[in-house]
């Protein structure tokens, strides 16, 4: 069986003070613990949190469980859950299957996540390289 790396997690803030956590990586069974405790801490030391899925590049049932035991915090301490942004298409349509889209605010990915600067530079390079003819 081949393990994928763990998920890193690093947060920055908006301009109006929200707090942002950015995962990147693979979110999965083997990894949804320790994404849990790091929501669950995040949402408890910001008043406003959003959590940025962009950069996520895969996020299986478990991480969505833990996604789901936020909602429950959120809703135990009498607050909105955190803002969740940049759902890539699969991941909206797991959240619409599963009706989570009703339980978090969900914003659009920002202009342009890493993941389309590397595509669009890759293209780039392909079309600067001259072809042998």
């Amino acid at each position: 069986m081949i393990s994928s790396p763990p998920p890193t997690f690093y947060l920055t803030h908006t301009p109006d003070g929200a707090a942002v956590l950015h995962v990147r990586g693979e979110v999965d069974l083997a990894s949804a613990d320790r994404f849990r405790e790091r929501l669950l801490d995040e949402f408890a030391r910001h008043p406003r949190l959003v959590v940025d899925l962009s950069e996520a590049m895969l996020f299986d049932g478990a991480a969505l469980r833990a996604l789901l035991a936020l909602h429950r915090e959120a809703t135990g301490q009498h607050r909105q859950a955190p803002t969740l942004r940049g759902l890539r298409p699969l991941l909206a349509k797991a959240f619409k299957a599963t009706g989570m889209n009703e339980l978090f605010p969900i914003e659009p990915s920002p202009p342009f996540p890493q993941w389309r600067r590397r595509r669009e530079a890759a293209r780039a390079a392909a079309q600067a390289v001259p072809s042998a003819a």
